[in-house]
């Protein structure tokens, strides 16, 4: 890739020259949104009412809470860990475009002064603290009997699929797992650093929790294996430094303590530099973490070499396999993107937007379920396209009695039986072939399920891209405005600007550097009416012969 530093006139022109089609902003709200959806046990759902309430029954320990898997409703520390370690890495390293529209039950408002990625992934990691019991870890809760019904979640919860009875079986550990506990205590150790301005005792919580998932990971370090015949053999993987070397690296963020520092290197002096982000290899975000502490370059060409080996297809993605394509490229651009705050390389940033806008609809006709403009984010609608409206996923589908059979006759004739909720923020799995083969049906779950973990590295790309797009005009003079209050922010009606600012010129600019406002203050407090604008982010600027200072807005 080229190397050269982006100046602000480079910003600026291409910005200017590349008109943005997209609206970021929603895309990150939708994709974050979607983890509401996928909440287990009495967590005020958006999409369904309490579910698996008895988890842990089995052993005499409440185990509800967490987030489902995928379309269905086992719970895996393997994937869910991974995705709230995701989720929060994002928004450690680019907080900006990271809002609070909204309270934690129902994902719905009022704000609550929290920002809205820390209410979903709360979620999880309350129940990665449930699931810690002295020196025994319980891990994945539910089967293969979560696949032998397709019904709504609080309907599942009764069915007497286990043995006769409706508790889930739990399985658990004392040693090992270590890719599964690795992540664990990596996405508490960095939302112990996160939730700490919020609620210092939980975040102190989240911190002792991730000390015993790396402790119990390091006694006999191997993977988290296959169980009980079940066709889940993606859990038996082998490599397990990346995730034990991520959860000492958050821990040694969390706490300071040298130590953790050093088996993190030591940990990441084994990975490759060919492996591209999944839920079962955390190598790039390791390096990427590593080269950020220490300044050592060898970490971050590990992560070169890879980023340059991405390339796109003709279409305009990255394309990996066949299932879960749009999983994977999105944890592509994320790692791109992750890769140009760093460099600021303009060949990674161009790979981070082609692919996140091929997910929104920057493409043609895919397959005929995937026309020209389509959508592969539930609910984003932009360029008029549509999104996926037969997704396999059994919440959404939405039904309490003849499950199978409506399934059944859903599969053979599609839009034949209406899906009870729209699965807002879901990421479809994406092609299956390179530019070709996406199959918007109810039975296909290669192309067409919607997982948790499939919107972490997406949701992590579309906000850099968000950050960068609304806030790359002002970066020459963003600064502190101590001497400048500006109230409530976010607003609605209106804003109030109080401080040094007689005599100053106010100028209020759109998220594509456009004016849309300005004033000549009278004296040193200025009320703004803002029922005419738009929701989303504006900039306030504030120049005079003295200063010239932006501050940025939020319009609800």
């Amino acid at each position: 890739m080229i190397k050269y530093t982006l100046t602000l006139l480079s910003i600026i022109i291409s910005i200017s020259t590349n008109a943005q089609t997209h609206d970021y902003s929603k895309a990150q709200y939708l994709s974050t949104y979607f983890l509401g959806g996928q909440r287990c046990g009495d967590n005020d759902s958006w999409l369904h009412g309490a579910c698996h309430t008895t988890d842990g029954q089995s052993v005499g320990k409440d185990l509800s809470g967490g987030w489902h898997d995928c379309g269905d409703y086992i719970k895996f520390h393997v994937t869910s860990a991974y995705t709230a370690l995701t989720y929060l890495y994002a928004y450690d390293k680019f907080p900006e475009t990271y809002l609070d529209e909204y309270s934690q039950a129902f994902s719905a408002p009022p704000s609550n002064g929290i920002p809205d990625i820390l209410d979903e992934v709360k979620i999880e990691t309350d129940y990665l603290m449930k699931c810690i019991n002295g020196a025994t870890i319980y891990w994945e809760i539910g089967g293969e009997e979560d696949h032998n019904s397709f019904k709504e979640p609080v309907t599942h919860s009764l069915e007497n699929l286990y043995n006769g009875s409706n508790i889930r079986p739990v399985r658990s550990a004392t040693e090992g797992h270590s890719n599964a506990f690795g992540d664990a205590a990596a996405a508490l150790a960095l939302m112990a650093v996160k939730y700490n301005q919020f609620d210092s005792s939980y975040a102190q919580s989240c911190l002792t929790a991730a000390q015993v998932y790396y402790q119990t990971g390091k006694i006999n370090q191997s993977a988290t294996a296959d169980y009980n015949n079940f066709a889940y053999s993606f859990m038996n993987l082998s490599e397990t430094n990346d995730n034990m070397g991520m959860a000492a690296a958050m821990l040694y963020k969390a706490t300071g303590t040298t130590t953790y520092l050093l088996e993190a290197e030591n940990y990441a002096s084994s990975l490759s530099a060919w492996v591209n982000l999944t839920y079962h290899s955390l190598d790039p975000m390791l390096f990427i973490e590593l080269y950020v502490i220490t300044g050592n370059t060898t970490y971050l060409n590990n992560v070169e070499s890879l980023v340059n080996g991405f390339t796109n297809e003709s279409c305009g993605y990255y394309h990996s396999s066949n299932w879960g394509s749009i999983r994977d490229a999105g944890c592509a651009a994320f790692i791109a993107a992750l890769y140009h705050q760093q460099t600021n390389d303009v060949e990674a940033y161009n790979f981070v937007k082609t692919n996140v806008d091929f997910i929104l609809g920057s493409h043609g006709e895919i397959s005929i379920d995937a026309p020209a403009n389509m959508s592969f984010l539930i609910g984003y609608n932009e360029l008029g396209g549509g999104y996926p409206n037969y997704p396999h996923h059994a919440a959404a589908f939405g039904k309490s009695v003849n499950d199978w059979a409506l399934y059944t006759q859903e599969s053979n004739t599609t839009g034949s039986v209406p899906f009870e909720h729209e699965l807002t923020g879901g990421l479809a799995g994406g092609p299956e072939s390179a530019c070709s083969d996406f199959y918007d049906k109810i039975d296909n779950f290669i192309s067409n399920e919607y997982c948790s973990y499939y919107n972490a590295g997406f949701t992590g790309a579309v906000a850099y891209i968000n950050n960068i797009e609304n806030n790359a005009l002002f970066i020459n003079h963003y600064e502190s405005n101590n001497d400048i209050s500006i109230f409530p922010n976010p607003a609605n009606n209106f804003v109030i600007i109080e401080g040094d600012i007689l005599k100053s010129e106010v100028i209020i600019y759109n998220s594509f550097g456009k004016i849309v406002s300005q004033f000549f203050p009278v004296e040193n407090v200025l009320k703004i009416n803002l029922e005419i604008y738009s929701k989303g982010i504006y900039f306030l600027n504030i120049k005079n012969d003295k200063k010239n200072k932006t501050i940025k807005l939020i319009k609800t």
